[in-house]
């Protein structure tokens, strides 16, 4: 019975190895190829967040990596992302299942438990949010009431004649900055100088109407004004801008026409009333994306906002104060969707060939511009189709049967028992590319508490935190991961740098932390995003990284990498493929990165480094 018993252990013993073996092959398989990660569908788009990836590509990397019941920690919880895919693996969409088929992954669908730790204000409140929905039809219905009792109270902001001369309303109008000309002096709007609209342009040029004198026109001085700021108290300056043309539809026709007389007259009536809500008084605490030239005069965040859409905002979120309880979080959430990026100054207009208007589009991702033609939008019209966005969303994962708790706090000190979690995903900010402080700003005035900056994970002058303080800060983080992950657990780490030190910086946080690099792959964002399209040195594809606390499974070389011997590889590995993308300087030095991290070596070069050897190799090619 003993020997029988214990044949039987063995037995049991060979086939958990092979198990093991066998899911371990499956996890290769998986970081073998690049993982999509679609900037579109509707919990995507329910709420723009910076650098944030696609729950359907985490909803993968969770389901491979845990089994149902299991826990799964995010360290860096942004907007929620994790766990709306924690909620995923519990109710796979058919988009998240036929991605799983694509990449081979070794899935198991079923409900589990995510941890989110996140230490922005607005963050927190967004994945908290998301992450229990209410009723779609119910909300859907809450969200109509709002606006409906709003547009009773002040709708009349919105009022325009027509083209034709009827009564209509605006659905958006374009404002223009006011220049000077450098050697007469005279003012003239941005949008007479350098704006066509038959052919549809805008130039770069600028040319004064009165002495023809020619410039750039960014470089053209723009004109500012003294005013009284009824809601500070103070005298204070801010740029001229005068309305030039209105957008707006009557019983269902859309036009357009020049700004009148009748617009302008209404713009004075709304900022001669005073506001009837209350408006949130804060000043910014300006940081590293200040800019002295569109930023001048800007002081408080009210400055961000044209009288009357900062009059709707106000008046929108204190009626939510009159809705349902129940629905409070879920109707701020659909107005702050709405409100930095669509009711704001940086909202704007830019030229597309084959257009013949304008197209509009929302503030820049990752910044707080303001262009010399900012647009203002009617936000009741925003706010009804963002509410059928946000239902989508909420339509999705409202039936999971997985559990998600959001933590609002810094991840330097976790309340999570030891070896208690299963799996970590986690997105860690990216040195100095994003302050999510200061983007999250304009949003978290509203909901009355902002970001404690001190504890901000970041690279930043204005702050006074250098790559090393970083660095410290990202090794608290790890060695808490460390401690809460079972001794079994894994971590998957996601991370953009186009700079070798703060790569350095995050591989010596997890090295001391006890991790090493088991597998590598790319994330492969099908949309870039403003930075990462605009930025003269960009990373296209981030880093994506499998690390484990188990040295035993390593067979890294101690031999000392040669950079240009690695690029070489990898650009003879490059011309071979049949994917596009891996002939890309910029999805080469994200290779280039991948296997300096797995071999254990420190990152030897920035991306600009990078990309001048790569060039200086392929001209050999």
């Amino acid at each position: 019975m003993e020997k029988q018993m214990v044949q039987k252990n063995n037995k049991t013993d060979y086939e958990e190895s092979l198990s093991a073996s066998t899911y371990f092959e499956g996890l290769a398989q998986l970081y073998s190829k690049p993982l999509p990660a679609s900037r579109s569908g509707a919990l995507y788009s329910a709420f723009s967040y910076p650098t944030k990836i696609s729950p359907e590509s985490i909803a993968v990397f969770i389901a491979s990596h845990t089994k149902p019941g299991d826990v799964v920690l995010d360290t860096f919880g942004g907007s929620g992302t994790t766990g709306l895919a924690t909620h995923l693996c519990a109710n796979p969409t058919k988009e998240v299942i036929e991605l799983a088929d694509k990449l081979g992954a070794p899935v198991v669908w079923g409900p589990r438990k995510a941890i989110i730790y996140e230490l922005s204000v607005l963050g927190a409140f967004i994945a908290r949010t998301m992450c229990t929905p209410p009723n779609t039809t119910e909300f859907l219905k809450a969200a109509e009431d709002l606006i409906l009792a709003c547009e009773t109270e002040i709708g009349e902001v919105y009022r325009a004649v027509d083209d034709q001369g009827y009564e209509g309303s605006i659905r958006h109008a374009i404002w223009s900055d006011v220049l000077e000309c450098s050697k007469c002096r005279h003012q003239v709007s941005f949008w007479d100088s350098v704006v066509t609209l038959s052919p549809l342009s805008i130039s770069s040029k600028f040319k004064c109407p009165v002495c023809g004198n020619m410039a750039e026109a960014s470089e053209v001085e723009r004109v500012f004004e003294s005013f009284y700021d009824e809601l500070t108290g103070q005298q204070a300056i801010r740029k001229k801008r005068v309305l030039k043309r209105i957008y707006g539809q009557t019983n269902g026709r859309k036009w357009s026409r020049a700004a009148i007389a009748a617009d302008e007259m209404l713009v004075k009536e709304i900022e001669s009333i005073p506001p009837d809500s209350p408006i949130p008084i804060v000043e910014i605490p300006w940081g590293d994306l200040h800019r002295a030239g569109y930023h001048k005069g800007i002081t408080h965040a009210h400055h961000f906002y044209t009288p009357r859409n900062l009059r709707v905002m106000a008046k929108v979120w204190k009626k939510i104060e009159m809705a349902p309880k129940k629905f409070h979080d879920a109707l701020k959430l659909l107005v702050l969707s709405y409100n930095a990026t669509h009711a704001t100054l940086m909202t704007r207009v830019v030229v597309k060939s084959g257009q013949k208007d304008f197209v509009l589009t929302g503030a820049q991702s990752g910044v707080l511009y303001i262009s010399s033609l900012p647009v203002e939008k009617n936000i009741f019209e925003g706010l009804r189709r963002k509410a059928k966005a946000i239902a989508k969303a909420f339509a999705t994962i409202e039936k999971s049967e997985s559990q998600v708790q959001v933590v609002k706090g810094s991840s330097t000190k976790l309340n999570v028992p030891n070896k208690s979690i299963d799996y970590v995903f986690t997105d860690p900010p990216f040195g100095d590319y994003i302050p999510y402080s200061e983007i999250n700003f304009l949003n978290e005035v509203w909901l009355g508490k902002t970001t404690n900056r001190a504890d901000e994970i970041i690279v930043s002058n204005a702050q006074k935190k250098t790559v090393s303080v970083y660095g410290k800060m990202m090794t608290e983080v790890f060695n808490e991961i460390s401690r809460v992950l079972k001794d079994e657990g894994k971590a998957t780490v996601v991370f953009h740098s186009a700079k070798a030190d703060v790569w350095r910086a995050l591989q010596e946080a997890y090295q001391n932390a006890g991790f090493h690099v088991e597998l590598s792959s790319i994330l492969d964002k099908l949309q870039g995003s403003f930075k990462q399209v605009t930025s003269t040195v960009s990373v296209k594809g981030d880093p994506l990284l499998l690390l484990s606390k188990n040295p035993s499974s390593f067979a890294h070389s101690m031999v000392m990498l040669e950079a240009d011997q690695v690029i070489g590889e990898l650009i003879e590995q490059a011309l071979m493929s049949l994917d596009p993308k891996e002939r890309t300087a910029e999805r080469l030095y994200a290779r280039f990165i991948a296997r300096y991290l797995e071999s254990g070596h420190r990152v030897p070069m920035d991306a600009a480094d990078f990309y001048r050897r790569t060039k200086y190799l392929m001209e050999g090619v």
